[in-house]
């Protein structure tokens, strides 16, 4: 999804001279050809992401729209004052372009995990927040961006996901609906990880357990209920799947919205990350594996 995010941006560049791209120490190779022939609308600073988030609000001041792209984390440990008091405060156009959600980049160690990114952004208001699941999701939401005022975190994983999305999509932002639509078990996620509940799905079904639906979330800062709401209602069990810590993330964002509605909330559960930082050496798909995050582990939840 990084590489439809960046050649989405150049797309957006060629067509209009608002959209600009700024990359926080990314590789030499990062958009070679947009910085050949958009010299102008293409920046490449180093490792200060403090300053890179208050250059990209003047630019936004001055009636620019940039999209920034650094590794999760370095949003948000490091620039988060930048985040809240530059771009959020002012309520300006940034796309905050953030790659390697969650484990991607796990081998590097517990301080390139963002486990914690999506309660940080729920606290800062003004700020939307995604978690794309596939490239054509991606491109969708990222095209659909230039006409909102407000700042976005854009979430994401390292790429070669499958696609489950249509190419063209009105509402790319709207919750997505697969399976059974009076389910008894029910799977919400964001992100990549609706591929391991899509797979999961099918797992069930071919051990004769068809009663199962899924729902990805495409967008965090606000739970649109409207269109699965009856899913909800009629569904025994609803397990929130997400890759992140058990606080601030999507199931607290669901919680908290079901609540909000009168419905049941006693029928939620979540399978997340641990309150923890992750020592554990290993690989994105490794630590979904240990924390019962992948297809196999909700297959084996629901059947047991």
């Amino acid at each position: 999804m990084r590489q439809t995010a960046l050649q989405t941006v150049y797309e957006l560049a060629k067509k209009d001279p608002r959209v600009v791209f700024v990359g926080s120490d990314l590789g030499a190779g990062t958009l070679s050809e947009m910085k050949e022939r958009l010299p102008d609308q293409f920046f490449m600073e180093g490792i200060s992401e403090q300053y890179l988030v208050g250059f990209v609000a003047g630019l936004a001041k001055e009636g620019f729209i940039p999209f920034v792209n650094t590794i999760a984390n370095f949003f948000t440990r490091r620039a988060y004052e930048q985040i809240a008091m530059d771009l959020a405060l002012h309520s300006l156009p940034v796309r905050l372009l953030a790659s390697g959600g969650g484990m991607v980049y796990a081998p590097l160690g517990p301080t390139h995990t963002a486990i914690d990114d999506l309660a940080l952004m729920s606290a800062i208001p003004n700020i939307r927040i995604f978690a794309p699941g596939d490239a054509n999701e991606m491109r969708q939401l990222l095209q659909n961006s230039l006409i909102d005022s407000k700042p976005w975190y854009v979430r994401f994983g390292k790429g070669g996901e499958p696609l489950f999305s249509p190419e063209i999509q009105e509402n790319p932002e709207k919750p997505k609906i697969f399976g059974d639509s009076q389910p008894e078990h029910l799977f919400v996620s964001t992100g990549i990880i609706i591929h391991e509940s899509l797979q999961a799905m099918e797992g069930l079904k071919q051990r004769g357990i068809s009663s199962v639906g899924v729902i990805h979330v495409p967008e965090i800062s606000q739970i649109e209920f409207g269109l699965w709401r009856n899913m909800y209602s009629n569904a025994r069990k609803v397990v929130v799947i997400e890759e992140h810590i058990p606080n601030g993330g999507l199931f607290s964002r669901i919680l908290e919205t079901a609540h909000s509605l009168g419905l049941d909330t006693s029928k939620l559960s979540r399978r997340s990350l641990p309150f923890a930082y992750i020592h554990n050496y290993g690989s994105q798909r490794d630590h979904l594996k240990a924390h019962g995050l992948d297809s196999q582990s909700l297959i084996e939840s629901v059947t047991e």
